[in-house]
């Protein structure tokens, strides 16, 4: 029994060594510089070993976007409870996301860069279906915060909660790769444009479009 304990936490330690290693490679050289030879050489493992753990490129990159969710869910949860409102609530899901990507972009330049790698992932490990939960659960509280609103009345009773919750993720997503891609966007625009402005400004046109003030 002892033995087996042991085995299990050296199984542990070494799984968190090799998602270490993974999110040390992310932050300095993105999603391509996620190998498996580099992540099992950062982690003094064989490569063979490595398999061991995660069967391919997409299950280890699974692993940790599913580490960092963990780590930002009770973030976003404690944004959401301390909103007065549904539609509030709404805005601070947004703001929290915004915020974290700010603090971490090399998180999300690594999550950008699997999403839109034009390859088929492969969706069939258990490491996949783990984040795939995970990612149920963000989308979830996106969902029940806009059915809040819907039941104080801050947000109009006629919007379908599960299309809207992935209408502003995926429209957040442009405003949060322009603002960590700024100066590269302000040398593309013939004309002065203060691109610090778009969060407040796509905050608040979701918020005004979602409000159930002045509906008809």
């Amino acid at each position: 029994m002892a033995v087996a304990a042991r085995r299990e936490r050296e199984r542990t330690a070494r799984r968190e060594a090799i998602l270490d290693a993974a999110q040390e490679l992310i932050a300095s050289e993105g999603y391509y510089g996620v190998r498996m030879d580099a992540v099992a050489d950062a982690a003094e493992l064989s490569k063979g070993t490595l398999y061991l753990y995660f069967e391919n490129k997409d299950a280890l990159c699974a692993a940790v976007a599913t580490r960092l969710i963990d780590d930002f869910i009770p973030r976003i949860d404690g944004a959401i409870k301390k909103a007065q409102s549904g539609l509030d609530g709404v805005r601070a899901l947004l703001q929290a996301y915004y915020d974290q990507t700010v603090e971490n972009p090399h998180h999300f330049r690594f999550a950008l860069a699997w999403l839109s790698a034009g390859e088929r992932m492969d969706d069939s490990t258990e490491a996949f279906q783990t984040y795939r939960g995970r990612v149920g659960r963000m989308l979830s509280l996106v969902v029940a915060t806009l059915q809040r609103g819907q039941a104080d009345g801050s947000i109009r009773a006629e919007v379908d909660p599960l299309p809207q919750a992935m209408q502003l993720w995926t429209s957040f997503l442009g405003i949060v790769l322009v603002g960590l891609n700024r100066e590269a966007m302000e040398q593309r625009i013939p004309v002065p444009v203060d691109l610090n402005t778009l969060v407040p400004l796509h905050l608040d046109a979701m918020l005004r479009a979602l409000s159930s003030e002045g509906a008809s």
